[in-house]
């Protein structure tokens, strides 16, 4: 055992596994991979233009030099409405835009001032009979997004061939929806925000470095076996997972049902560290890398990483002293995550390697590590990364970066390919999901390897090849997803375990 694991073991024994003295303990400061895009602002750009013959504007380097930029561009445009919450845009009379140029822009600012719930479709947008939702985070209500569209785009969206054609424009606002400006931009205006919108979003585009080894330089041998494994089977075979349940008589209720409906048992299976359970899937793990399967593992918990599902939907933390060394707030979070060390170091220490998926669902925006907004977790991801990698020397993670289905722009929610080792979305719609699949390849480097972490209805290997979704491994969710037949039927179950397209636990290789 490494001396920092012994010094691990002991510190976090005497604290009741509640965490060390994080006082004196500092964590390196952190850069998002991918900026937020105006002032204070997280932004969903879906603008492409022509850029006319005009002088573009300054070029921008920092974040406040765009959000700068933005606002000395729309100072020169028509500002067609701004409300208080709640408050649309209904005109009588769109001249304006029946006679625009299919390059002229409309931009929309605008916030989600109501705490009280999710903040999806916040605003909407109504061109001719199609509205498009528009959502904000609602809480944090100081943050002020930009969203555009050229008036082509506007004409696709209705429908029309022109913009002449275009019958009704209005843009709605309600649970908190907030409208700070709407503003139409023409000739040179369109121009520059144009060129600002290419300035952003070469400054904004993730640097791929993944060059298709583990993140952490020292893993141990057999994550690094484990790994190559996955890399090579990508896009050949789908690996079979399982996640578990702990309150239905037995651990293996899912994994007893599944061996009893195709004998055999699936190849990953998935566990929980909620309600402080360390021990338990520490001993379930080591057994099953025992039998010759793979673990990945998640942690449901609320804010003081030492509770459970409704907590972590309920909880939320001040971000403003979340990262601020030697705040509460700091302190708090650091002696959270170090709780699952003593469980994690039992692992490395029996050579069993860990596909760990921390802050799944990771821009549902319903967890409260999503509740501060992309640039938020993107800094929460990089500190339990280092803690554990750098600070903990826990050399068997296998990260899992794990979106859900429900999320938009998510490019900045990206931590950069040094924190991440797979990258995947989960959905609980039936089929392939090749839309999500599609989502994150278009975000993921080269060669890394998606995986549909978590799912409802197990797809066929005919759904994932007719969506083009080569998901590396599936994993259904516990009790009714795998044994109600409305998600997955045994006649089903039986025909995927069996299938030769379908690794299960007993095909596996030795990964020792």
């Amino acid at each position: 055992m490494k001396k920092r694991h012994l010094i691990a073991l002991a510190a976090l024994m005497l604290s009741g596994c509640g965490g060390t003295d994080t006082q004196n303990t500092t964590v390196p400061s952190v850069t998002t991979a991918s900026q937020e895009t105006t002032t204070q602002a997280e932004v969903s750009q879906e603008t492409t233009t022509e850029v006319a013959e005009t002088e573009p504007a300054a070029p921008a380097e920092t974040t406040e030099d765009f959000a700068q930029m933005e606002e000395d561009i729309l100072s020169g445009a028509t500002l067609l409405f701004s409300g208080a919450e709640n408050e649309g845009y209904y005109p009588g009379d769109i001249e304006w835009l029946k006679s625009a140029e299919g390059s002229d822009i409309v931009a929309i600012r605008y916030s989600c001032d109501d705490k009280s719930h999710g903040g999806w479709g916040v605003l909407g947008l109504k061109v001719g009979s199609k509205q498009t939702d528009i959502s904000a985070y609602s809480d944090m209500p100081d943050k002020v997004r930009t969203i555009s569209y050229t008036v082509d785009e506007l004409c696709d969206m209705a429908k029309v061939d022109s913009a002449a054609d275009i019958s009704g424009f209005s843009l709605g606002a309600w649970n908190g929806g907030h409208i700070h400006g709407l503003y139409f931009l023409s000739g040179d205006a369109a121009a520059n925000y144009s060129d600002y919108l290419v300035q952003l979003a070469e400054a904004t585009a993730i640097k791929h470095t993944y060059d298709g080894t583990l993140s952490n330089p020292d893993a141990i041998e057999n994550a690094v076996t484990l790994y190559k494994y996955l890399k090579d089977t990508w896009g050949t075979a789908c690996i079979t997972g399982q996640m578990e349940s702990t309150w239905m008589g037995s651990p293996d209720y899912e994994m007893n049902y599944i061996e009893k409906n195709s004998g055999k048992l699936p190849a990953i299976r998935g566990l929980d560290f909620m309600h402080n359970d360390f021990d338990g899937v520490a001993n379930r793990s080591i057994a099953w890398w025992d039998k010759g399967g793979i673990v990945t593992i998640c942690w449901h918990t609320g804010a003081d990483f030492a509770s459970g599902y409704n907590e972590c939907k309920a909880d939320n933390i001040d971000w403003d002293e979340a990262f601020t060394e030697g705040t509460d707030t700091y302190n708090a979070l650091l002696a959270g995550m170090d709780r699952a060390v003593p469980a994690l170091l039992k692992l490395e220490d029996a050579g069993v390697p860990v596909l760990w998926r921390p802050f799944h669902e990771l821009d549902g925006g319903w967890f409260w590590w999503s509740k501060g907004g992309s640039e938020n977790f993107v800094k929460l991801w990089q500190m339990m990364y280092d803690r554990y990698t750098n600070y903990w020397e826990l050399d068997n993670l296998i990260w899992v970066y794990a979106y859900s289905h429900n999320g938009t722009a998510i490019e900045n929610w990206y931590p950069g390919d040094e924190y991440v080792d797979l990258i995947g979305g989960d959905s609980y719609d039936a089929g392939a999901n090749g839309d999500l699949y599609d989502t994150v390849e278009e975000l993921a480097a080269p060669g890394m390897p998606i995986v549909f972490h978590e799912c409802g209805n197990i797809p066929t290997e005919e759904q994932m090849k007719n969506a083009d979704a080569p998901w590396l491994f599936f994993m259904t969710w516990h009790t009714d997803y795998i044994t109600n037949s409305t998600y997955n039927s045994k006649d089903a179950i039986n025909a995927i375990y069996n299938s030769d397209y379908f690794i299960t636990l007993d095909e596996l290789p030795s990964f020792e």
